[in-house]
Parts: structure tokens; C-alpha cells; sequence
């Protein structure tokens, strides 16, 4: 039962941009042990995790696509506020910045903002997307969620498919939501080795990439128009986002 809240918490988390699985795991005291195990091929103690994932996603997917769908820029400003500060969380205890540093942060930048697609917010039941993209999306974020700070989600908004996999999760439609199962299952096998021959070697160059990346994709959720009640929700998705990273990065240092 325990795991199951576990994975509750983390698919109504790793929906939000901004919100980093990785980050989530180190709160809960399991990240150096999950990796292991899934460097290890170990998963079926997870299996109820996977399962309380799925329902939060479910639920987390559905609450957001009806946002979005009602009110658009108020649904986006919050999630904008979360994605921005998330930029924090990904720089936390890396070198200071220098120019080098700031030119792999720029490059990040413009690739986020040419990839990133359409404006979140554009729910139609006849659009399709690829399901290789879908698949791609799965592998890509998911690796991307089990490293500290950096969403996962916002990888779906640089590739323009978010919106598009909140409205899969909210009508359950099962065709693109098992190829993006597919895709993430595979991604979270790959990551444990990926990590451990890579990331950790090269993670500052990785981070400021990566920031600039969050920073040039958050295009995809600027409101339309700000008003008072925009602005306010900006500011609080923005607060909890500062306050969860500052937090889990104290935690990082002492792992």
C-alpha cells in the first residue's frame, strides 16, 4: 500500500511542468535504491508504484485537460510559473556561471524554443499524432523524469505532444497511451545504465543544456492575454516549484 500512495503522488506530480519525478524519489528516500534496482533489472517490488502512477497520472491528466480546456490562460500561467522555476531546481549545486556555461545554456535555449510546438491548449478530438512520435515522447521523458530537477513533462511540451497526451489520458484512448507506455517502460530500463555512464560524469554541462532547454520551451505555455488572477496563478505555481526544488536539492547534497 505504501508504494501504491508512492506512485500515487508521483503521476499527480509528473504531470505538472516543472514537477520532477527524480526530485519526487529523492523526497521519498528511494532514488539511489530504485536505480540500482533497475540497473539490476529488479522491478516487480514496483509493480504497485506503477500501478499508483497510472491512477495518478489518470487523475492528474484529467483534472489539467479540463483546466486547459476551460480556461486556457489561467491553466497555462500556473503551469508556466511551475516549468520557469523548475530552471532553479535544475542548477542547484552546479558550478557558477561562465560564459562556456553560458553558451551551452543559450544553445539550449534556442533548440527549446524552435522545437517547442503549437501552444498548449489546443484539444481536438480529431487531431492525431504519430504514434512513433508518442513512443519517443514515452522513451524521452521518462528518462528525462529520474534525473533530479529536470520535469519530464517538459520534454512533451518541446516536442509539441503535452496537451495532446493529457487529452489521451483524460478519454483514455488506448491506442497512444499504450505506444507511450511502451516508450517510457523502455526509457526507464535504459535510464539506470544511461545515467550511470554518463550523467553523473557530465552533469553540469547536462544541467545548463538542460535549463536552457526549460527556459526556451516555456513558449508553449504563454497566456494569450495576463490579467490579475494570471499573474497571481503564475506566481504560485512559480512559489511551489522554488520552494519543492530549494528543498530537494538540500536533500541531493546529502545523498
Amino acid at each position: 500500500m505504501r508504494k501504491m500512495l508512492q506512485g500515487l503522488m508521483l503521476g499527480w506530480i509528473i504531470v505538472l511542468p516543472g514537477m520532477s519525478g527524480g526530485t519526487v524519489f529523492i523526497i521519498l528516500g528511494i532514488y539511489e535504491e530504485l536505480l540500482r534496482d533497475i540497473a539490476a533489472f529488479r522491478i516487480k517490488p514496483y509493480w504497485p508504484m506503477l500501478l499508483g502512477t497510472a491512477v495518478g497520472i489518470f487523475l492528474g491528466g484529467t483534472t489539467f485537460a479540463l483546466l486547459v480546456t476551460s480556461n486556457r490562460d489561467l491553466a497555462v500561467a500556473f503551469l508556466l510559473g511551475l516549468l520557469l522555476a523548475s530552471i532553479r531546481t535544475v542548477l542547484l549545486h552546479r558550478p557558477a556561471f561562465t560564459p562556456g556555461r553560458g553558451a551551452i545554456m543559450l544553445g539550449g535555449f534556442m533548440v527549446g524554443f524552435f522545437m517547442a510546438g503549437e501552444p498548449v491548449g489546443i484539444l481536438k478530438a480529431g487531431e492525431g499524432v504519430n504514434l512513433l512520435l508518442l513512443g519517443l515522447g514515452g522513451v524521452l521523458s521518462s528518462a528525462a523524469m529520474f534525473i533530479p530537477g529536470v520535469p519530464g513533462s517538459s520534454i512533451l511540451i518541446i516536442m509539441g505532444i503535452y496537451d495532446q497526451i493529457l487529452f489521451y489520458v483524460s478519454r483514455l484512448t488506448i491506442y497512444p497511451l499504450i505506444s507511450f507506455g511502451i516508450g517510457a517502460l523502455a526509457g526507464i530500463l535504459l535510464l539506470a545504465r544511461i545515467l550511470e555512464n554518463y550523467y553523473f560524469r557530465y552533469r553540469d554541462p547536462i544541467s545548463f543544456f538542460f535549463s536552457g532547454l526549460i527556459g526556451g520551451s516555456a513558449r508553449a505555455l504563454w497566456p494569450s492575454s495576463w490579467n490579475m488572477a494570471a499573474i497571481l496563478l503564475f506566481a504560485l505555481g512559480f512559489f511551489i516549484v522554488w520552494q519543492w526544488g530549494g528543498g530537494a536539492g538540500q536533500k541531493k547534497e546529502a545523498i
